[in-house]
């Protein structure tokens, strides 16, 4: 099944992943028209109109249904969710799928599976799904950063990712 997961991510969700957050990175800082060069960091930047319609149109479209679409198929009855229809999965599994892994990153990278959270995964205490590469402290401002960094396994199709955090 790890297979079929990894056929999958190569084929449909990398190209995903490629274009939302192309949309994100390159549109949506507003349009270029020419080529200029960056003051800081001595790099030439092209023109990204395309990048910009994208991201205003396609990204904005699926960002309003991982947020919002998915919502008016649910009964809210008493001020919460009471029904969770299959057309609500459905349409929210797109949005996150889409705009929303541009936006939280709550899923594998490479398959799309919710179950290779890297935030998830990086818990783990037996060893399975997150290896510790080292550990570390670093004083700031806020107090004493408690930070780790490792790899990541997603269960689902056994793509491995590094992956670091602290405690602030």
């Amino acid at each position: 099944m790890k297979y079929i997961y990894k056929i999958y991510g190569w084929i449909v969700i990398r190209p995903i992943r490629y274009l939302f957050g192309s949309m994100v990175g390159c549109g949506s800082f507003g349009v270029r028209w020419i080529p200029r060069r960056h003051e800081y960091w001595d790099f030439w930047q092209f023109p990204n109109i395309h990048w910009w319609l994208l991201y205003r149109t396609v990204f904005k479209f699926f960002l309003w249904v991982d947020y919002s679409a998915w919502r008016h198929f649910c009964d809210w009855k008493g001020g919460r969710r009471n029904t969770f229809p299959l057309m609500a999965r459905v349409i929210k599994r797109i949005g996150e799928t889409t705009a929303g892994y541009a936006v939280h990153c709550m899923q594998c990278y490479h398959c799309g599976s919710p179950d290779g959270c890297q935030v998830e995964l990086s818990q783990d205490e037996t060893g399975e799904q997150f290896r510790l590469i080292k550990s570390w402290t670093v004083g700031t401002q806020e107090g004493t950063d408690h930070r780790f960094h490792g790899i990541t396994i997603c269960p689902k199709c056994g793509y491995e990712d590094e992956y670091e955090d602290g405690s602030l």
